[in-house]
């Protein structure tokens, strides 16, 4: 029965009235029912600031498995520091490996500029030198000055005999030198060379060697054997050659004075 009353459609086309005691009695409940709501919605608002702020503090934590921050700094920092030092040392290094380049091509500079010097303070020595008479008796040819033996003697004898003279048997330097005195002397005479120390190698009196292949040579090459170690004057066909034959044989000896030395 009382259900009923509680659902029971509301007719609306009925007038409520209410007393004047009735009506204050109502305002009063909807005043007291506005509060009730306001108290609900503060205590609502209070307990989310409540909860944000909780969550606040909890985020501003550290958090313990995060690694801290102040030594990565410090490694960033010190490795900054590192490359500023490694970066000024290779500055330095090219600095002074420029520096060194520098005094290297000045240096070479300096010496090639000695070196011509020297080169050209020898030409005119040795221009010098070449204006000097020969001694008489003497013929001269470029800076040398040749002369030979009274007699036929020995390669050793006619080595003796220009050293006695301030001299030596010839060392022929070209073609033209060979061409000068076998023109100046129509005779076989020694030159100044000789394999009596090792068989085949042959060698000036001033110690610079003769090669086999040379194309003064008469036939092409040195005939060679034990009884053959002296050079001579050859004649080959309207050239002017030398060969190599025993030492024994008596020719004049071609003295040679180089007035350089």
């Amino acid at each position: 029965m009382a259900e009923d009353v509680i659902y029971a459609t509301p007719n609306m086309k009925t007038k409520v009235r209410y007393t004047q005691g009735e009506r204050e009695e109502r305002i009063v409940d909807i005043y007291a029912n506005l509060e009730s709501l306001g108290d609900q919605q503060q205590h609502s608002v209070g307990t989310e600031e409540s909860s944000k702020s909780l969550g606040t503090g909890r985020s501003q934590r550290p958090d313990p498995v995060s690694p801290p921050w102040c030594p990565i700094r410090a490694v960033v920092v010190l490795l900054g520091l590192l490359s500023v030092v490694l970066l000024a040392g290779l500055i330095g290094l090219a600095v002074k490996y420029k520096t060194v380049m520098e005094k290297t091509v000045s240096m070479d500079r300096d010496m090639e500029q000695l070196l011509q010097r020297l080169k050209n303070v020898t030409e005119q020595r040795d221009a010098l030198l070449c204006k000097q008479e020969c001694p008489d008796g003497w013929k001269k040819f470029g800076c040398k000055c040749y002369k030979t033996s009274d007699t036929g003697l020995s390669w050793n004898e006619s080595r003796d005999f220009c050293v006695s003279h301030r001299a030596d048997l010839v060392v022929v330097d070209s073609k033209e030198e060979m061409d000068f005195i076998s023109r100046l002397y129509n005779v076989y005479f020694w030159l100044g060379a000789t394999d009596t120390a090792g068989e085949g190698t042959w060698r000036w009196v001033d110690g610079t060697g003769l090669s086999l292949d040379d194309p003064s040579w008469s036939g092409g090459r040195p005939q060679g054997g034990g009884g053959k170690n002296c050079l001579r004057r050859a004649w080959e066909q309207n050239q002017y050659k030398w060969t190599d034959v025993s030492c024994e044989i008596r020719y004049y000896g071609l003295c040679a004075q180089n007035l350089m030395k």
